[in-house]
């Protein structure tokens, strides 16, 4: 009889646990970041408890910048096999996204997606150790850019830049933007350089992280 007992009290505490498993959603984004004209990656696994949970319907759901009015429909897909999906969504402005499942009635935590402006950056000669150097920046024909375009320079090899130049942004049309800075190369590189770009998200535009940065001066290449 002990030993009978013992064996119900056993079942007895298991049931509660049991009981406790819930639908659960976990996601991640690809990237936090991604280009105007990219998409965004959204992964996931729908699970109940331990389980697994195979060709269950999935909603991915966005606020879009200024992130006001209720969630709406982005893309639709359906668990795998292995419970899990993928969704890849252009976005033309910073998201909050979240996931849901509709017949499990749960959903996932927020996440926060940044449409940053398509850019594009070059350079050309303009005379002996003199070079210009352009941004071109893509964006949705509503939106304004105003943050400056920081250009970084360092000689050929250098690990970081040695020189920073500040470039405004010129509205060429809607939905296209241009930033450019002519330099003078220090003698002692010979005319050979490495460069790069820096900006910051435009107030009010909804593309980029507000809270990026750029570096005073010595950008790592």
């Amino acid at each position: 009889m002990r030993w009978i007992s013992g064996a119900l009290l056993v079942t007895a505490l298991a049931l509660p646990a049991s009981a406790q498993a819930e639908p659960m959603l976990t996601v991640e984004l690809e990237r936090q970041s991604v280009r105007y004209g990219g998409a965004h990656q959204v992964d996931g696994t729908l699970t109940d408890g331990t389980a697994l949970l195979a060709g269950q319907e999935v909603i991915l759901e966005g606020r879009r910048y200024p992130y006001e009015g209720s969630y709406r429909v982005i893309e639709r897909s359906r668990t795998d096999a292995d419970g899990e999906f993928r969704f890849s969504a252009e976005l033309d402005r910073n998201h909050r996204l979240r996931v849901v499942a509709p017949a499990q009635q749960v959903q996932s935590e927020r996440l926060q997606a940044y449409t940053l402006p398509g850019f594009e950056l070059s350079f050309r000669a303009i005379s002996p150790g003199v070079v210009r150097l352009y941004q071109r920046y893509t964006v949705p024909k509503p939106v304004r850019l105003s943050s400056p375009t920081l250009f970084y320079l360092g000689r050929r090899g250098a690990e970081r830049a040695s020189l920073r130049r500040t470039g405004n942004v010129r509205r060429v049309r809607a939905g296209r933007y241009t930033s450019q800075v002519t330099v003078t190369l220090p003698s002692s590189w010979n005319g050979a350089f490495r460069y790069a770009s820096c900006f910051r998200a435009s107030a009010g535009s909804g593309m980029g992280d507000p809270e990026q940065s750029c570096p005073r001066l010595r950008l790592e290449f």
